[in-house]
């Protein structure tokens, strides 16, 4: 019974020492547009995108890092990162704003489900 209670005590004691910091959690990420020439075209291709999760959980701040091929698919994937929802970071056990990097990849047939 003495080792249950102190295990139990050792469990507690860890849990409280449990981190109250965690990064943003997705909530909703909207399909991506893929651009009608591009479709057309058959052309295939990436974007990486910074962006900033506010308090709330909106995006904010959405910004082209790389893309290929270049200008192609830049708009469509700003327009749909702006539409992400967010549970927002959270450091020491408040909401905090957190920059994150993404890659939106437009793929024929597969990027009209792409959900991040």
């Amino acid at each position: 019974m003495k080792r249950v209670a102190t295990l139990l005590w050792v469990v507690l004691a860890l849990v409280g020492c449990a981190s109250t910091s965690r990064p943003p959690e997705l909530v909703s990420a909207g399909g991506v547009v893929y651009p009608v020439e591009a479709k057309d075209k058959k052309v295939e291709g990436y974007v990486r995108v910074a962006y900033e999760v506010s308090l709330d959980g909106s995006v904010t701040n959405v910004r082209v890092v790389d893309s290929n091929p270049p200008g192609v698919f830049d708009e469509a994937a700003v327009a749909a990162v702006r539409g992400w929802r967010f549970h927002p970071a959270i450091d020491n056990g408040k909401p905090a704003v957190k920059e994150l990097v993404s890659r939106v990849n437009f793929k024929l047939g597969e990027s009209e489900s792409y959900a991040r």
